[in-house]
């Protein structure tokens, strides 16, 4: 499979016609029966507990049923939110601190740390990392699947890093894709208006032979120029697209294989995302399963304002799941990943001390759930064991226990001890020059303050202690609590000048990235969902997170005011006939020292006039012309989101 990927942003009417082209030529290809959309009825909240989710012990378990804060996105959920990228599917989420950068960047975490480059959430897509080892973080904008195709994104709250392995410090987003067995027949979907410019997508599944599904997809999206502060705008244009398949074999009815593809592309060539996944499972008995899953991940960034950077990834694993007893369930398994960084200066502003730097990544995991009393009481332990280049040995424990009281309660707890490696940027390779105005050195002399990466940075290091409670008192409500007390240490930043280099015409204030502080955070969230009626599902949340940082004065100084205190929001779906939806969804979240509160809303009226076709108008951000959520960041400006509106058809054949 060869991909070029090329685009400049005055290229507006070209991806539109290739994906028109493809649409058109797909429609004389034999076509499947269509998947029509689920109604309200089809899914009650008792079906929605019973939902089955993978990510908190990386095998089958029942929603109602895990040790931890987890809520499952499904693909009606997110079809009827009118979302057109996964930090804003994130948004349904209580607890997910999500905020729009500019018109392609998001900020995205759980429980606090929230920067336009947060480095406390692991994001996975089919089971593949795609965080950027340059500062740990996820370039949003490269992340672009067909969301119609997304079967469901597990959510956790809290660390797992027992299972995933590091970075998993503050939660964990797990992307899971339907299958090509599920995608059958041919979708397609165009629409636009005034920010989104232009969106459109269209895939294609077939069958070959009895045992053999696969589909291939393509999608583009346009937004336009966001406001600044004054109303002017931020020029920060955006377009991206996406292209790729997924084969899916089943050579007996115990085993499954999954290949699959996918490129996506930014526009003014700042950046590109190819990579390849493969997948076997084999049912070894009823309770006992293999898995071996490789994917290789090749991203490329080109930042003017800071670097240059082409990232080569392998990764492969290996896991078995069996029962020891008929009360003692394992699971364990072995990694390896090998990453390769080209990394090379774009501005004045930004030194690369090394260009070329490898790195490897060992790491083991073992866990075994025991059944205390069958139904009622089970206890879960685990750890995992890595071996990075940059810290060294670490290990990440974890036990939770699970308490259910009658089939309609789950009482949960859990301990556990999460790592953050220091990235690229603290550890090992970048010097960032003039972070802020010229200081005066010890000689009268001006000096540019300076970044320094620090190679003797420990990680940072994540104890966790978490409570929760789950209740269906009747069929139509549900009740979801979760409180947690978090105790970070080892916390990167920097603080104080360590040494001053002279210079002509100025010298540099080398300020060194150093563990110079720890954070105490307490805080919960409450779920409440009700089923007035058959047709209409409300869903309450409200979070809270509250902080106390420990150090040098001089560090507590510079620190940004941390999370929104108070966040809170109420979805309604209503199917006003069964045709069409009415999906509202209000948000509040508390102000940051630089950032006001905002209160907004989304609203989606969506029409099937047919079981083949959908017609839908979303409206986002309603409640204001313009908002900021994030407060400004280094060598990245904050743009400020606008009121926008936009339409959508949808139709499968």
């Amino acid at each position: 499979m060869n991909l070029t990927l090329s685009s400049t942003a005055r290229q507006r009417v070209a991806p539109g016609s290739v994906l028109l082209a493809l649409s058109l030529t797909l429609t004389s290809l034999p076509a499947a029966d269509p998947a029509p959309s689920q109604s309200l009825a089809d899914l009650s909240i008792e079906e929605l507990m019973n939902e089955s989710v993978t990510s908190v012990s990386k095998k089958e378990q029942r929603l109602g049923d895990v040790a931890a804060a987890v809520t499952v996105l499904t693909n009606e959920d997110i079809r009827r939110a009118g979302v057109t990228s996964l930090p804003d599917a994130l948004r349904l989420v209580p607890g997910m601190d999500v905020g729009t950068v500019n018109s392609s960047e998001f900020a995205v975490s759980a429980r606090g740390f929230n920067l336009a480059y947060a480095n406390k959430l692991l994001v996975l897509v089919d089971g593949r990392a795609v965080y950027s080892p340059l500062f740990a973080g996820v370039y949003w904008d490269l992340q672009q699947p067909m969301l119609e195709d997304v079967d469901r994104i597990e959510v956790i709250r809290g660390p797992g890093a027992t299972v995933w392995g590091a970075n998993a410090v503050n939660g964990v987003v797990n992307v899971v894709s339907r299958s090509a067995r599920e995608t059958q027949g041919t979708l397609t979907y165009a629409g636009g208006g005034d920010v989104h410019e232009a969106l459109g997508g269209v895939r294609y599944g077939g069958q070959i032979g009895a045992n053999t599904y696969y589909r291939v997809f393509a999608t583009f999206q346009s937004n336009a120029d966001y406001p600044l502060a004054d109303g002017q705008p931020a020029h920060d244009h955006w377009q991206g697209r996406t292209a790729g398949f997924r084969l899916d074999h089943y050579p007996d009815p115990d085993t499954h294989l999954t290949w699959q593809a996918d490129a996506t592309g930014a526009d003014f060539d700042s950046g590109y995302n190819v990579n390849t996944l493969g997948r076997w499972t084999r049912q070894l008995t009823r309770t006992s399963s293999v898995e071996v899953q490789a994917y290789y991940d090749r991203t490329y960034r080109n930042d003017p304002t800071q670097v240059r950077l082409l990232t080569h990834t392998f990764d492969v694993t290996l896991q078995h799941t069996f029962n020891l007893t008929g009360r003692n369930a394992v699971i364990w398994g072995l990694g390896y990943r090998y990453v390769i960084n080209d990394m090379a200066q774009t501005t004045p502003q930004i030194a690369v001390l090394d260009g070329d730097l490898h790195a490897q990544l060992f790491s083991a995991f073992v866990q075994d759930e025991f059944k205390l009393v069958p139904g009622r009481l089970t206890f879960t332990a685990g750890a995992k064991l890595e071996h990075n280049d940059t810290t060294g040995f670490e290990f990440q424990p974890s036990v939770r226990l699970v308490f259910n009281p009658t089939g309609r309660q789950t009482v949960w707890a859990a301990v556990s001890r999460a790592l953050r490696t220091p990235d690229e940027v603290e550890g090992r390779n970048v010097v960032a020059i003039a972070v802020g105005p010229p200081l005066v050195g010890p000689d009268g002399g001006l000096y540019l303050p300076s970044l320094v990466s620090n190679a003797a940075l420990k990680a940072e290091v994540l104890f966790a202690y978490e409570l929760g409670y789950r209740i269906q008192p009747t069929k139509r409500v549900s009740v979801e609590l979760a409180a947690f007390s978090n105790h970070y240490d080892h916390l990167v930043t920097y603080a104080t000048v360590e040494r001053f280099v002279p210079g002509t015409p100025f010298g540099l204030a080398a300020i060194p990235w150093a563990n110079l502080y720890r954070i105490e955070s307490y805080g919960g969230e409450a779920t409440l969902t009700v089923s007035p009626a058959d047709s209409w599902r409300l869903t309450a949340g409200y979070a809270f997170d509250q902080e106390s940082a420990h150090g040098p004065a001089a560090v507590l100084q510079g620190l940004s005011s941390g999370p929104p205190r108070h966040q809170a929001s109420l979805r309604s779906a209503h199917d006003l006939t069964p045709r069409t939806n009415l999906d509202v969804q209000l948000r509040y979240v508390s102000g940051l020292a630089t950032t006001p509160a905002y209160f907004t809303a989304d609203l989606r009226l969506a029409y099937r006039p047919t079981n083949h076709i959908e017609l839908s108008l979303v409206g986002q951000n309603l409640l204001d012309e313009q908002h900021p959520e994030q407060p400004p960041v280094i060598f990245t400006e904050v743009s400020e989101i606008p009121r926008g509106f936009y339409g959508k058809i949808l139709w499968r054949f």
